[in-house]
Order: C-alpha cells, then structure tokens, then sequence
C-alpha cells in the first residue's frame, strides 16, 4: 500500500517541531518555578526521537477543518504529554527495557521515580490543556477536555483489559476479543481523539460548528486505523531492525503479550507446540531463555501468524480508506486532509 512518502514525512516534521516546541516552553517554566531535577525527567521521553504521528493528525485535521496549526498548537502538545505519560507507565506495568533506542525510565531510574514521572507528565498535559481557555475560548476549551477525559478513560480501560489477561493467564483469545482490547486502548488515543480534537480546534465557531452526530464518523475511521496502527506496530516489534523501531525487538514476546499473530499462533499450533509456547509465556521475563523466545518467533513464523498479521493490518487499512472515502463535511480538500489519507497507508507500508 504505497503512501506518499514526502508528504507525510514533510507533516510529521512539522509537526513534530512545533509540538516540541511548545512542551520546551512549558518544562522551562516548571523547571524554573518548581524542583527542576524533576522535569529534567519530564523531558527524556517526549525529546527522544519518534514519529509524532498523534500530534501531526491532531494538527492535520485542523488545518483539514479551515484552521492553522496555531489553533491546535495546545491541545497537540498536551496529547503528546499524554501518550508519554502512558508510556512511561506501561514500561513499568510491563517491564520494558528500551524505549525509542535508548533504556526505558524504569531501567534507569526504577519504579518510584518512573511512576512520579508519569504523572508529573500529565500534570503539565492538564496545564496545557488550561492555557487552552485563552487560546481556543471557553466553549472550544471545554469540548478539548472532554475529548480527552473520554481518550484516557477508554485508554486506561484497554490497559485494564490487557492486564487482565496476563493475570488470568489467557490462552484462547479471539481476533474480537483483541479488537476490544485495541479499541479501547490505542484507537481513541491514537487516531479517535487526534482526528475529532483537531476538527474542534480548527473549525470556526458559530453556524456550521460539527455536532457530536457529524464528529461520529470519525470514531469509526479512527477505530479501523488504529487497529491496522496498533497491529502493524506489534509486526514490527517482531519484525524490525531495533535501530529504526526504537523499541526492544521481540520485547511482546518477552513480556508476553497477547498480539493478534500471537493469540492466532495458540489457536492453530498443535498440542505439542502450544504447550511448549504457553510454558514460554508463562515464564517470568527474568528467568525466560533467549533460544526459547527465538523458537516461539520461528514457530509463528512457521505456522503462518505473521502472515496473518501483515493481511489482517491491511485489511483495517483499507476499512479505514473506505470510511474516509465518504464525505466529512467539516473538512476542505487540502494537503492535510491529504495526508491524513496517506497515513493511513504509512502506516502498513511501513511493515513491509
């Protein structure tokens, strides 16, 4: 699924400094004003190299909405906060030990420290998201948080889930079963919220404001997105060179989570082989053995798990295309309502 790589590379970029930009000016002023050793913490994560898809759809729809990157330049911000806030947490909760090419806050710090990290994170997301009162007003301020509020309760739930069934030592997941899992814990904070806070953002208030029934269509192109997202990142961390993912490769399996090709492999391996693979995951990551984990990779590779991956993210892909193909009212035909059709491309392009 080709993608227009100069375009989404160009918005990504942009995107990327501005967000950046604004975080830099906030953490100066807590580490100025409060105990700045803290938010020398506060800053690893979000200046450590990644894509900034979150940010650069926030700002794309926007701008897809007849606004500028200015309106949304906040809210942006504040989301980004939010996504590495969680991902300082979920280091912790799953006992990661890299994180965009370096060691995580966990491996560094510990837990303690991690934690506090965390949520001193998305403290300074909640101040950003106060300043938006005077950039955007009252009313559209108002819609901003309660975009969010919904995005990380249904983020905190998905973790719940995942979380659960590691505790409840799960073994016969569905593909629905995931689905639920990934609606909740990366589509509304990955593609759901970017797309319906951009469109508030940049649209101008008054007549022809979109109403929650027009927003609704993009809770179902951000669903089948963020399901191919979410699905291609964990192809990845079987699948890529450690030095452009960032992350630790085959750190899912270490950890033990239930993937789409792992939950396949366990429904079609034979007794023989899923009871050696289930004995794996069961293992505590500190006592698992390297030859085991490369065994489980070959074996899923063997029984066609992958494979069913890579079909099962495009297949979302082009779900999404086909929602987005319809006609949102609340968008001009423009580069960034361009590029937020090529996203969806990149993002499966990039497994391949």
């Amino acid at each position: 699924m080709p993608y227009d790589r100069d375009l989404v590379e160009r918005v990504l970029t942009e995107a990327r400094g501005m967000v950046l930009e604004e975080i830099e000016r906030l953490v100066d002023r807590n580490r100025e004003t409060g105990y700045g050793p803290l938010y020398d913490l506060v800053s690893d994560y979000p200046f450590r190299e990644g894509k900034g898809l979150r940010p650069a759809i926030l700002l794309s729809s926007a701008r897809a909405a007849g606004g500028v990157f200015q309106d949304a330049q906040v809210s942006a911000a504040a989301l980004e906060l939010y996504h590495n806030a969680f991902l300082v947490h979920d280091d912790v909760e799953d006992g990661s030990h890299y994180r965009r090419g370096r060691i995580t806050m966990l491996r560094a710090h510990g837990a303690p420290v991690a934690v506090n990290v965390g949520d001193a994170t998305n403290v300074l997301a909640m101040q950003l998201l106060l300043e938006n009162v005077t950039r955007i007003g009252v009313h559209k301020g108002l819609l901003v948080l309660r975009e969010i509020e919904r995005m990380a309760r249904e983020s905190v739930e998905g973790q719940a889930i995942e979380l659960q069934w590691i505790a409840d030592r799960r073994f016969d997941l569905t593909d629905q079963d995931y689905i639920r899992m990934a609606y909740k814990k990366t589509c509304w904070y990955t593609v759901i919220a970017p797309l319906r806070i951009g469109a508030i953002c940049g649209h101008a208030p008054g007549v022809g404001f979109p109403t929650d029934a027009e927003l609704l269509p993009l809770i179902e192109l951000g669903s089948f997105a963020g399901i191919a997202f979410q699905v291609a990142d964990d192809l990845l961390n079987l699948e890529a060179d450690q030095t452009l993912y960032g992350k630790e490769i085959g750190g899912d399996l270490w950890e033990g989570k239930r993937t789409i090709m792992l939950n396949h492999f366990l429904r079609t391996a034979g007794p023989p082989t899923r009871k050696r693979a289930v004995g794996i995951i069961e293992t505590a990551r500190e006592e698992k053995d390297t030859d085991d984990v490369g065994w489980l990779f070959a074996a899923m590779n063997e029984t066609g798990s992958l494979a069913y991956g890579h079909a099962f993210a495009e297949e979302y892909a082009q779900r999404a295309l086909e929602v987005d193909s319809r006609s949102l009212s609340f968008f001009e035909e423009n580069d960034d309502r361009r590029f937020l059709r090529e996203m969806l491309r990149f993002v499966v392009e990039r497994v391949h």
